[in-house]
């Protein structure tokens, strides 16, 4: 476990996260944290409060994985270097990619899956796109809005946006009746078609933010958050 400007990260790949979901008992809430997060929890104590609450906060992002090195006094320009080479990718859980793992392990187990927010139609596309991929996966709820809370699933997946999700979690956690859940952030816009991924060498760069701006300009503001995280490690 490493602490990331006070914000708690769980060290773990992406095959033992899908470990950790197989062997825990009870509820569970998964965070997929990046720069951002961090930065959110260190303007909102009450966000951060949040952060504490889940069972897992995964590196979602080579940020979150610098960072941790460079607070392990390593050099940050060798970590930045390596980085650029592809040597920590197997050490992120992106959100996309976990979503997709574990609708398989859903299918495999016959578990049940509930995809819920997105803007407009992108729950449902998701939905569909999940079902053509892995055929024999039961969906028990597609919907942007109005979520039931009488519906039962094994892993319900929330995109409302980073801290806006986590916020809705925290709310009605106690009345969820599902097995796990977790804030999946923009992976709907992927996985409806809405918007293209990074290719994956793109990825394995730790550049795939760079690609996500230029494929929307307009999100130039959010992205300022980046230098920010970078000075605050540098300095901390």
């Amino acid at each position: 476990m490493s602490q990331i400007l006070g914000v708690r990260i769980d060290d773990l790949n992406l095959e033992e996260v899908i470990d950790r979901i197989n062997n825990h008992m009870g509820k569970m809430w998964i965070a997929t944290v990046n720069p951002e997060f961090v930065m959110a929890a260190n303007r909102d104590g009450d966000f951060k409060k949040i952060l504490e609450k889940t069972t897992l906060n995964v590196a979602d992002g080579v940020g979150i994985v610098w960072a941790r090195e460079v607070l392990a006094n390593k050099n940050a320009l060798a970590v930045g270097f390596n980085i650029l080479r592809g040597k920590y990718s197997e050490e992120t859980v992106s959100g996309v990619e976990l979503m997709d793992k574990i609708c398989a392990l859903a299918e495999k187990q016959n578990k049940t899956v509930y995809f819920f927010g997105g803007w407009g139609a992108r729950a449902e596309k998701t939905r569909d796109f999940f079902i053509n991929k892995y055929p024999k996966l039961r969906v028990t709820g597609a919907k942007a809005e109005d979520f039931d809370f009488a519906t039962k699933a094994d892993f319900l997946f929330v995109a409302r946006g980073m801290k806006k999700q986590e916020e809705w979690i925290d709310e009605h956690f106690d009345k969820l009746r599902v097995g796990l859940v977790m804030g999946v952030g923009r992976s709907f816009d992927y996985y409806s078609g809405e918007l293209r991924r990074a290719p994956e060498w793109v990825r394995r760069m730790g550049l795939e933010w760079l690609y996500s701006l230029m494929m929307e300009p307009k999100r130039w503001k959010r992205q300022l958050v980046l230098p920010k995280f970078i000075w605050k490690i540098l300095t901390n």
